[in-house]
């Protein structure tokens, strides 16, 4: 029996054959786990693959190699084998790779290095249940054709159901989008990109997220994770908060666009505080006691719909880069501001001056927490 192949490309070959050690523990029952120590040695492997008819759902590379860089190296692979999902390991720094992979070989996911291996694996998880709920949806859109084409009295009702899967597309992209921007798309067939001089960018992640993820089942991680962000994105949806994505534990919203608000930093500090106060009220039921760190740094963006088929609605910006590392420099069950959003809500909250602190990449900041 042929399996199908998730294949790792990276050029150190102590980190590919970590990869693969810790890939094959996980996975080796089911799939044959393949690697290459170049893009150009993974583009001969991939075509032999090909030749033999076997299917490559994921292929998982690093970004900065020699020769073939990873958004390179992805848009090849597009070519060779449109179907198979991508995963990207890069940096924050190289967006534009990022975009550029996301337009042009249609990224599943990019992941932050150094990465964490739990949240790797949860990323090819979901990833291959994607790659075989889209093979079973193919299988099943095909027999479909094939009873229409015979059974030409099935017209009318048919087209009814389209009409229906034509409501539920547009309801899931009002879900997934902005309600400007998926109008704008559903009426003109694309969105155009913006630039914001002003928003406020909320970043959270939960303390000791890597010790949780050990010691509990993935089905109740699943659960937990779905159960909170759900509230978070309720949160958010009150305070007139765009949700962007979630990557692991990490859940990154802004505030401000595509409608631009001029209290679009005290939205972020409200919801944050709402965030906490939820998160206080179910631990005190629950066995598992979730520490949320959330930092909150205002000012430009650009922002746009990216991708052809999976449409994801994104961020670009040195503003996110230093919104996270006003999270990471903060401390668990406080919200912790910039200078810059200071400014914009000292008015409305009570703030504790914590003073210059170091932030990676970015120098010693003025920060403060939300009293």
């Amino acid at each position: 029996m042929e399996f199908p192949v998730i294949l790792c490309v990276d050029d150190e070959r102590v980190v590919l054959d970590g990869l693969k050690a810790q890939l094959s523990r996980q996975f080796g029952t089911e799939y044959e786990i393949e690697i290459a120590e170049s893009g150009q040695e993974s583009l001969e492997l991939i075509e032999d693959l090909l030749a033999q008819g076997k299917a490559l759902p994921i292929i998982i590379t690093d970004q900065v190699m020699p020769g073939i860089k990873g958004h390179e190296l992805l848009q090849k692979v597009h070519i060779l084998s449109p179907d198979t999902l991508k995963i990207l390991l890069t940096g924050y720094s190289d967006i534009e790779a990022i975009s550029e992979a996301v337009n042009k070989s249609n990224l599943y996911r990019y992941i932050p290095k150094p990465w964490d291996g739990s949240d790797l694996i949860l990323t090819i998880k979901e990833a291959l249940k994607s790659y075989h709920q889209n093979r079973e949806l193919e299988e099943k859109n095909h027999l479909l054709e094939q009873q229409n084409n015979k059974l030409e009295q099935m017209v009318q009702a048919r087209t009814e159901e389209l009409r229906l899967e034509k409501e539920k597309t547009e309801s899931l992209l009002h879900n997934i989008l902005p309600l400007e921007v998926a109008k704008e798309l559903l009426e003109t067939g694309k969105a155009s990109p913006a630039r914001y001089d002003e928003v406020s960018i909320l970043f959270s992640d939960f303390k000791n997220f890597t010790n949780i993820v050990a010691t509990i089942p993935t089905k109740k991680l699943i659960f937990e994770l779905n159960e909170i962000f759900s509230e978070f994105d309720d949160i958010m949806e009150a305070e007139g908060i765009e949700k962007i994505q979630t990557v692991g534990d990490a859940y990154l919203a802004a505030s401000g666009l595509p409608k631009e608000l001029d209290d679009h930093a005290v939205r972020c500090v409200r919801a944050a505080q709402k965030m906490i106060a939820f998160l206080e009220e179910r631990n005190k039921s629950n066995a598992i006691k979730w520490e949320v760190r959330i930092g909150i740094h205002s000012g430009p963006i650009s922002a746009g719909v990216v991708g052809k088929k999976k449409f994801a609605y994104d961020i670009f910006g040195d503003t996110i880069n230093t919104a996270s590392r006003i999270e990471s420099a903060g401390e668990a069950g406080k919200i912790n501001l910039s200078a810059y959003t200071y400014d914009l809500v000292k008015e409305h909250f009570s703030c504790e001056y914590r003073g210059k602190l170091s932030a990676k990449g970015k120098g010693d900041l003025d920060m403060y927490f939300v009293s």
